[in-house]
């Protein structure tokens, strides 16, 4: 793909407004610094997706990211082309619009508070700009370790059903059973 056909435009995120050129082959998303588009979110895995331009188009696939990775509200779980109007949404937060020059030109010029340049009889028309995204009536909490809070609370649940358990048994277990131990222990019962 040649430098400038399509950009990604963030709406939602760390950083509204801001473009991302996809003016490579192959152009990484992650929170890794080594990432072509960093996101610094912790909604963001490091090696979070991969867009690949191909002679047909861009390709948008998800590097197993922990949130994952979603085209116009459907998770992708396996490569998928992208055009110009399409919407990437990173985990639950991060909103990126996928658009071509001119209407992201016009977006950033409208989050910019710079009124765009006054159109000629020659200019070719341009885009409508995109609308903000609607703010959130209530923005969700952060996920902080999700899945480790999960696996330690479940196993610190499981720990305590097999501690109720041999509780139990020991709280009924039969006579001899305590005259066996206590005999192994010398003492008497």
């Amino acid at each position: 793909m040649s430098s400038g056909q399509l950009r990604l435009v963030m709406r939602s995120g760390p950083t509204p407004g801001k473009v991302h050129e996809l003016n490579k082959e192959i152009v990484t998303i992650g929170r890794e610094a080594s990432a072509d588009i960093v996101i610094a979110d912790p909604e963001v895995s490091r090696a979070h997706a991969r867009l690949v331009s191909k002679p047909g188009g861009v390709i948008i696939e998800d590097l197993g990211s922990t949130n994952g990775t979603f085209v116009n509200k459907q998770r992708i779980t396996a490569p998928r082309a992208i055009s110009a109007g399409d919407e990437i949404t990173l985990g639950e937060t991060i909103v990126l619009g996928v658009e071509t020059e001119g209407v992201a030109a016009t977006v950033i010029a409208a989050s910019a508070k710079v009124p765009p340049a006054p159109r000629t009889a020659a200019a070719t028309p341009q885009a409508a700009p995109v609308p903000p995204p609607p703010a959130a009536a209530a923005a969700p909490a952060e996920k902080k370790g999700g899945r480790n809070r999960t696996l330690l609370i479940g196993c610190g649940c499981l720990l305590l059903v097999v501690c109720a358990a041999v509780g139990i048994y020991l709280y009924f277990a039969p006579v001899e059973f305590w005259q066996a131990i206590l005999g192994s222990l010398g003492l008497s019962y």
